[in-house]
């Protein structure tokens, strides 16, 4: 802050007591100001104190230096200075009888602080004004301390002449921010991510070229009370929506309940978005956006209550695009970037991808268990609900149309493409509590200050279009995991419709064509379901095992119930990585990490009528492994190239043998 470096520049503590007790020039040196920026769990987008605030309002208390709360008025005061201290007699000789070196606001010294010719020119200056307001006051002063004060000021007296320049300048500049300066409550940060990417493999379709995009944020951070925080986000991106890696003709496996024999589904080639294969650059506005068009992607106030001493309750309200991690620690430090553009390349690698169930307009707090502290360590609970078609009060609609247009407000259900007929079931509803919705509650603990440890539920109802790990969107690809793990109604069934059934030698299959499930084994209609109901249980933990190695971890458990369809599924997913920061240079960081993205498993699948298995996915998981190197240009720029490989990332049969994807990406990021 400026209040405290010209309080510094003005009582600058070693150099006069060395010159007045030994009449010596003091020692040149240079000061250098450094600006860290915490890689740990800090919550860049919530911080309630704006800098440039406090830098306004240290620039408008320039010069009260004479604070009765602040001025030492005995040596014995300064924590730091014993009389031990060769020093210390002139020392006290400045502070008790001439008050005009006393030491930093938090009553330390700093003796053994080396000076430089401009520190000691600003303390020669605070003596003498101090002087000559005593000599004006009749005050007695030593004559020889004043002989010893006019032989400093010929020596320093350029330096003297400059420092009333240079603080005129200042006063100068200080006038000219207060009445320009953009709010006197709002804060603007933004970040820039450029990304070059390609993807290959043999499940990487021929139509995924090499491309540059982009994702621009800029939010305005708002306090009114120094301790609330009021965040607006725009956002525009060239990534998001339908611009992600397709897969190249997909293949599922199911058995023909005529025969027992498997045969092959085959989805049209490129209707297939891969979500194992989004980065978080790929993360942004997802409803009706064109390329880089700017929209408020989020919205959201944070305010503490305390309705009792040492109590304390920190709240959280988003209107839109609100997201568990806006308020719950995810655990999982120098990955975690908040889908921004200093952690991780891969969305899978960011956090644990039960928080990506859910979100949208809701509210969320988290305080402290004291009672637990002990056991524990410091413990918090945190628990949420969000809505994600919270600001829509149609009854039903919302949902996809064959042709991939957004259905609007409507009450008959959505047209099956494989049928040309209706869903058997709803589009479902909409509203806070009809629609979209996710409830989150996680308990949060710190072990000897070395491990972190959370157990996550989250309970949420998906639309049938609604992809799973969408964060409550209500129709398109998910964030991570399979298709099949999110089990987006639209988006498997368009692309089932726009595919062929059966292999060479099999009987004809065709598609129901009566908009029910129906019995009869040779009429195939896998994807016609209604909503989705979830409950999931998850556990992360982090370790920091040097000051140069950290380890993160975790795992989570989705039980599917698919509504109009009797059955349940399972959905899998953990993984874990080693992050080596300030690697060859400060800011610097080395990322590994790998696991097995959200999939679909277990034995029970929906299937058609009474019979089961018709539905019979292969048990293959889509492992990933990530490895990226982040090289701070400069405090505000990176770069990350980085590699991530992905087996299986579809879970599907590939009739073509090898089944695997690889993408590179060179990213930079720009932050302000």
């Amino acid at each position: 802050m400026l209040k405290l470096l010209w309080k510094t520049l003005l009582v600058s503590p070693a150099f006069m007591g060395v010159v007045l007790a030994s009449n010596s020039a003091a020692a040149e040196s240079t000061s250098q100001y450094e600006f860290n920026h915490s890689a740990d769990q800090g919550l860049e987008i919530a911080q309630a104190r704006d800098e440039l605030l406090d830098k306004l309002e240290s620039y408008s208390q320039e010069g009260n230096s004479n604070n009765l709360n602040e001025q030492v008025t005995s040596v014995s005061e300064l924590r730091d200075v014993s009389p031990t201290d060769w020093a210390y007699e002139a020392l006290r000789s400045l502070v008790e009888r001439y008050g005009c070196i006393v030491g930093y606001p938090d009553r330390t010294f700093r003796g053994n602080r080396a000076t430089s010719r401009w520190e000691f020119a600003a303390g020669l200056n605070a003596c003498l004004n101090t002087m000559e307001r005593l000599i004006q006051e009749n005050v007695a002063v030593l004559r020889e301390d004043i002989e010893k004060l006019k032989r400093l000021m010929q020596e320093f007296e350029a330096e003297l002449a400059a420092l009333g320049a240079r603080v005129d300048n200042l006063e100068g500049r200080v006038a000219f921010l207060e009445d320009h300066q953009f709010s006197t409550t709002t804060k603007l940060v933004g970040e820039v991510i450029m990304a070059v990417t390609a993807a290959g493999g043999s499940r990487s379709s021929e139509d995924n070229q090499a491309v540059f995009q982009d994702r621009i944020r800029l939010a305005f951070n708002t306090s009114f009370s120094g301790e609330d925080l009021l965040v607006t986000r725009l956002s525009a991106s060239t990534g998001t929506g339908q611009d992600r890696f397709t897969l190249n003709e997909p293949n599922l496996r199911v058995l023909n309940p005529n025969t027992g024999q498997p045969i092959g589904i085959a989805f049209a080639e490129n209707t297939l978005i891969n979500p194992t294969a989004t980065q978080t650059f790929n993360i942004g506005p997802r409803r009706n956006e064109s390329d880089n068009d700017v929209t408020i992607d989020w919205v959201g106030y944070y305010a503490p209550i305390e309705p009792l001493n040492d109590f304390r309750i920190n709240t959280y309200i988003s209107p839109w695009g609100g997201r568990w991690h806006h308020f719950v620690p995810t655990l999982n430090p120098f990955f975690e970037d908040f889908d921004g553009g200093k952690g991780s390349l891969s969305t899978f690698a960011q956090r644990n991808p039960i928080y990506r169930i859910g979100g949208g307009a809701g509210a969320g707090m988290s305080f402290q268990l004291g009672f637990l502290e002990s056991l524990l360590g410091p413990t918090s609970l945190s628990f949420g609900y969000l809505a994600g078609t919270a600001n829509d009060p149609c009854l039903n609609g919302g949902g996809e149309n064959p042709d991939g247009s957004t259905r609007g407000c409507q009450t008959g259900k959505a047209i099956n493409p494989a049928t040309g007929q209706e869903y058997a079931a709803s589009d479902g509803g909409n509203g806070l509590f009809n629609g979209n919705y996710g409830g989150l509650a996680q308990i949060n603990g710190n072990l000897f200050n070395v491990v972190n440890i959370a157990f996550t539920y989250v309970h949420a109802y998906h639309k049938p279009d609604s992809p799973i790990f969408g964060q409550g969107i209500p129709t398109g690809p998910g964030e991570v995991g399979t298709s099949f793990a999110n089990f987006s109604r639209s988006q498997l069934n368009n692309a089932f419709a726009a595919g062929s059934v059966g292999e060479p030698g099999t009987p004809t299959l065709d598609y129901n064509t009566n908009g029910t499930n129906s019995n009869d084994p040779l009429q195939v209609n896998p994807f016609d379901i209604g909503g989705k109901v979830t409950n999931s249980y998850g556990g992360q933990m982090t370790w920091r095992v040097a000051e140069w190695m950290n380890f993160s971890a975790f795992g989570s458990f989705t039980n599917v119930r698919f509504i109009g369809r009797g059955k349940s599924a399972e959905v899998w997913t953990g993984g874990g990585g080693f992050a080596f920061p300030d690697l060859f240079k400060e800011g610097n960081l080395l990322g590994i990490f790998a696991g097995v993205q959200p999939y679909h498993g277990g034995r029970q699948r929906p299937f058609l009528g009474e019979r089961q298995g018709f539905f019979n996915l292969p048990s293959r998981n889509p492992i990933t492994a990530e490895v990226f190197y982040r090289y701070q240009v400069t405090d505000n720029i990176s770069v990350t190239p980085g590699v991530i490989w992905i087996s299986n990332p579809d879970q599907f049969v590939n009739i073509q043998g090898a089944d695997d994807e690889v993408i590179g990406t060179l990213r930079g990021t720009f932050s302000f």
